[in-house]
């Protein structure tokens, strides 16, 4: 683990807002990096703000502080929260890992999740990290693993960050949608916001929000709703946002806002398999979500 010296001039060196936000990053990394090498990411997909910004945004994304996973095989929840557990009982790099309560950690009716305490040296009081993983659905498209987007402190670290293997990019944007539909928070909407400005496959995009949707337990995607809950500005934390951001960044709620709503205007355009499945609260339309399902993965192997 780096040094509270090495985290101060990091710290100064890229901007951050605060030295804590450095040294969850580099812990997010450690953690990473001790599951590769315990092979627990060979039945995980990455997923979540933090993919986003370990593969995607790098160091101008928001800091999340939580790791994020879907299981993509056929361990059981048991074995895979077992193996979890396991690579948390030896140091780690200069890391070690607590468990504080009995109740952080835990099995769930879709998923685990594990909360260790990681501290080290210079912080023996240590961070919380959450570990979560989802069993509720299997990945739609090919996991694959993606190199992570270079950080200052990467040649501080004493080895190369792994690849790891992380739902298909436009899937992820998908569960964003699905998050951004069900809820209004403010990191999802600055991940959302940001993500339209990229390259993006808007009928991919679409589709599978359409099916992420119909799977999950809320209401199914509708344009209309998707912008009201955007809109509530009222529920949003701006504070909250700007902890997680660089001193040089300043999020602008209404401009973020704008930028979703009218980005993914593309949600709106539904085809006639998409609106008949949107119009499915029953989810009675199996065979119409098997054929959109099978039409998603074809088409993205097309490309």
């Amino acid at each position: 683990m780096l040094t509270a010296n090495q985290l101060r001039q990091i710290a100064g060196r890229t901007g951050a807002r605060d030295i804590a936000n450095v040294e969850i990053d580099v812990i997010l990394t450690l953690l990473l990096q001790l599951f590769t090498e315990r092979n627990i990411v060979e039945h995980l997909a990455f997923k979540g703000g933090t993919m986003l910004r370990k593969m995607v945004f790098g160091p101008r994304g928001r800091l999340s502080t939580d790791l994020d996973f879907t299981c993509r095989t056929d361990i059981t929840t048991d074995d895979l929260l077992m193996m979890m557990l396991e690579a948390l009982e030896e140091p780690f790099h200069g890391l070690t890992f607590r468990f504080d309560r009995e109740k952080d950690w835990y099995r769930t009716e879709d998923g685990c999740a594990a909360n260790p305490v990681c501290s080290h040296a210079d912080n023996p009081k240590g961070i919380k990290i959450k570990l979560q993983v989802s069993t509720r659905e299997r990945p739609i498209l090919p996991v694959t693993p993606m190199p992570q987007e270079p950080q200052d402190y990467f040649r501080l670290l004493g080895f190369v960050p792994a690849a790891i293997p992380c739902l298909a990019f436009e899937e992820v944007v998908a569960e964003k949608i699905r998050a951004a539909s069900q809820r209004s928070k403010i990191r999802d909407l600055h991940d959302l916001s940001e993500v339209v400005a990229r390259p993006l496959n808007r009928e991919l995009v679409r589709s599978l929000a359409v099916l992420k949707l119909w799977q999950s337990t809320g209401p199914n995607l509708d344009y209309n709703r998707f912008c009201e809950r955007i809109n509530e500005s009222g529920d949003y934390d701006i504070a909250d946002l700007t902890n997680l951001l660089r001193k040089d960044q300043r999020p602008d709620l209404k401009i973020m806002m704008s930028r979703v709503v009218d980005g993914f205007r593309f949600l709106s355009e539904l085809t006639y398999l998409e609106r008949t499945l949107s119009q499915d609260d029953m989810q009675r339309r199996r065979v119409e979500m098997e054929a959109l399902r099978a039409a998603v993965i074809s088409s993205h192997g097309a490309e």
